[in-house]
């Protein structure tokens, strides 16, 4: 008795701890809250081994054209999904706090112009890998304490208040929720605990209590292998949950990076619903030439990829319907050219609503219907034929 007692005590301590950590739910049709709002996502900015600077921890050049883009766009918030530095490697001797100082200073605009940014770490902010890759020669191994170091530098440079510290123990302020007008939006790291794993437990009580119409899910690196090995399908298992959570969670855009390219394609869960995994490491790392194969290709649906240039993604959600693209950045002029070379979108039908259970309460979640707009390819400036 004392121990379903201890139990029962323990499930109130969480659905009150989700309750006050979730952010503000929104209960209103998805399809009345039509004014629109955007977001954009940005990943691997540092360093470019090419690059020609006196920081070669972070690619100046190219994010300050970024970061220009960003405030003519005027999006509600920025979400990075990490390496933002070199970090451990590559740092010309830097140490980690200057390195995110030097990130911030670049990224000054965007913070002026009140855009908030919320970034997850990457494996450059993490350390060595140490289980897809073969291990580092021995004097390319960072001194000992290197991870912790890099972590608590990552946390005092992004120690804003606006940054939720709600994550699991051992992960406040490096992974979290918040909720934004109609969207649930969830930063992930992968590395905190466990490399190239999520905690499954926090995500999936977070998204149990969900009740805004969007889900959006970002974090470093792939769940499908594009080109580095070292990703989330080095554990399978793990990964499968992980894509299943946020397909039951109502989510159909999962932004990531680590591969410095950008790349969309489609991957069913395993109840049938397809997911968008977003790779947009274009940020300002050196560029890599996709292979055209993906580790898993028989459940992988390639739509839409492109190497060599780089960039970042802009979301706008309009009610019920969100339109992604990714936004090439390039030139030597002022601010660089822009080109958008990818677009599509998906929508939440009222007529495909279904009732489930969210938290305490039921709610209406509108299921998605994609729309197929990669023909529909807008640019601005010279002919988007590279």
């Amino acid at each position: 008795m004392d121990r379903l007692m201890k139990r029962s005590a323990e499930r109130v301590v969480l659905f009150l701890l989700l309750l006050a950590t979730c952010g503000c739910a929104s209960w209103a049709d998805p399809q009345e809250q039509s004014t629109p709002w955007k977001f954009a996502v940005l990943s691997d900015t540092q360093g470019s081994r090419k690059a020609d600077s006196l920081k070669p921890y972070v690619n100046e050049k190219v994010l300050r054209m970024i970061a220009r883009d960003i405030v003519r766009e005027q999006p509600d918030l920025v979400l990075v999904t990490g390496d933002l530095v070199n970090g451990w490697i590559n740092n010309g001797g830097a140490d980690y706090q200057t390195q995110f100082a030097s990130w911030k200073e670049v990224m000054k605009p965007v913070y002026e112009a009140g855009i908030r940014v919320y970034p997850v770490r990457g494996n450059h902010e993490d350390g060595p890998e140490r289980f897809a890759l073969p291990p580092l020669p021995a004097r390319l191994e960072p001194p000992a304490g290197t991870r912790d170091a890099l972590k608590n530098a990552f946390r005092q440079a992004f120690d804003q208040a606006y940054i939720p510290r709600n994550g699991p123990p051992g992960e406040e302020g490096l992974t979290y929720s918040f909720s934004h007008k109609n969207a649930l939006i969830i930063g992930l790291d992968h590395f905190a605990v466990h490399q190239h794993k999520v905690n499954q437990a926090w995500l999936d009580a977070r998204i149990a209590f969900k009740t805004e119409a969007h889900l959006f899910v970002y974090g470093h690196e792939p769940a499908f292998g594009v080109g580095h090995k070292d990703n989330l399908s080095f554990f399978p298992r793990e990964r499968d949950q992980f894509w299943n959570a946020i397909g039951k969670g109502g989510g159909r855009v999962y932004f990531c990076g680590h591969d410095h390219m950008y790349n969309r394609a489609a991957v069913a869960d395993d109840a049938g619903n397809s997911i968008r995994q977003i790779v947009a490491g274009t940020g300002g790392g050196s560029l890599r030439t996709w292979s055209g194969r993906y580790d898993e290709e028989s459940r992988v649906e390639r739509e839409y990829d492109k190497s060599g240039l780089h960039g970042y993604v802009l979301v706008t959600v309009e009610g019920p319907r969100a339109t992604i693209r990714w936004i090439a950045i390039t030139g030597e002029q002022e601010g660089g050219i822009r080109q958008v070379l990818d677009i599509f979108s998906y929508s939440l039908s009222k007529t495909q609503a279904k009732q489930r259970r969210v938290g305490p309460r039921s709610a209406t979640i509108a299921l998605p219907v994609f729309h197929n707009d990669i023909k529909r390819n807008e640019t601005r400036g010279k002919d988007q034929n590279l």
